[in-house]
């Protein structure tokens, strides 16, 4: 199975990434079977940061159906659970769950939202905000897709034999510009949370079948074997390191030689087995610093994940350090739930 967009994350220190083709994938796009099959059940990307709203209140947002109206459909899966996880003690196992359901679509593509977690609840319908008893807001509903890459140059300038190797040389374009993806929101007290850094990840799942997981951008998309993906998916974060390790450290020594500085196999391991692995976003919720402190919609992840994959780390230098792309082609909103509004 081809990879068109190949992007990881490194938590606190460094992160990476790197593309490869196939139309419609990107960040965590449709990386495995089981979410291809439905792209309602797809965990595209996962957000977490400060409220702009409120420094003592968190944000949260997965996006699912990847080119929405056009590769997948615009609604939630009725009977599948959205949830976000957060590990509030460095373990990698949920402390808190906050999940997401939806009823059966009506003929104006609607649904009913249920918001569950302990001491919280809410109830509402897509596109409007859903008060959550305890404190705290969800929304979700058809976003324009927050992600931003110029995908074309990287494919004709970087993965072609010969030639330029700087994205400037084309006129930057982002792939994604005009696509849409549905979104779930909650804006919760960061008490709620935890007291300092917190581990955050995605999950989709329907009964006690997990359909896709998600914490960094793509680790399953990039760093994991083809055909291994629901397997990754499947496994609990606390079980990353001892299960996937290995895969994840060869995938980095394969793709840091790419006209840059190779990593030597003690760097990789590193990489892997202290940074990369568990799959958890890291944020300090009392900083208001994005990426790599979680991960804010408007963080241009690109150029610094361009620099590392291409040889900016130990002291290398890197071939790649930006595509060009600095910002999303819809300005954000200011308010919650902060996405910019869907394309028609």
């Amino acid at each position: 199975m081809r990879k068109l967009l190949t992007l990881l994350s490194v938590g606190a220190l460094v992160a990476a990434t790197t593309v490869a083709a196939s139309a419609g994938r990107a960040a965590d796009h449709l990386e495995s079977p089981a979410v291809q099959a439905d792209g309602r059940l797809d965990i595209n990307d996962l957000y977490a940061f400060q409220s702009p709203s409120d420094p003592d209140r968190t944000v949260l947002i997965m996006t699912v159906n990847p080119v929405a109206g056009v590769l997948s459909p615009t609604t939630f899966h009725p009977n599948a659970w959205y949830e976000f996880l957060v590990d509030s003690d460095g373990d990698a196992v949920e402390d808190h769950r906050y999940s997401v359901r939806f009823n059966k679509a009506a003929a104006d593509g609607t649904q009913r939202v249920r918001v569950h977690a302990p001491g919280l609840v809410g109830r509402g319908e897509t596109g409007e905000p859903v008060m959550l008893t305890g404190g705290g807001v969800a929304w979700a509903g058809l976003a324009d897709d927050p992600f931003f890459f110029d995908l074309q140059a990287f494919r004709d300038q970087v993965k072609a034999a010969g030639g330029p190797r700087t994205f400037c040389d084309a006129t930057p374009a982002d792939f994604f510009a005009g696509l849409n993806a549905s979104a779930i929101a909650i804006e919760v007290p960061s008490v709620q949370l935890g007291d300092s850094t917190i581990g955050v990840w995605a999950r989709t799942r329907i009964d006690d079948t997990v359909r896709d997981r998600m914490g960094r951008p793509a680790i399953a998309t990039v760093l994991i074997p083809d055909g291994s993906e629901d397997d990754f998916n499947r496994t609990a974060p606390a079980d990353d390191v001892a299960t996937w390790s290995d895969d994840v450290t060869d995938a980095l020594l394969a793709l840091s030689g790419l006209d840059g500085s190779p990593y030597t196999s003690e760097q990789a391991t590193a990489l892997a087995t202290q940074v990369l692995l568990p799959d958890v976003l890291t944020i300090d919720p009392s900083s208001s610093a994005g990426f790599l402190n979680g991960r804010g919609l408007a963080d241009d992840v690109i150029d610094l994940e361009l620099t590392v994959v291409t040889g900016g780390l130990f002291g290398g230098s890197a071939v790649l350090t930006s595509d060009c792309v600095d910002a999303n082609d819809e300005a954000f909103s200011p308010t919650f739930p902060y996405l910019a509004g869907p394309h028609s």
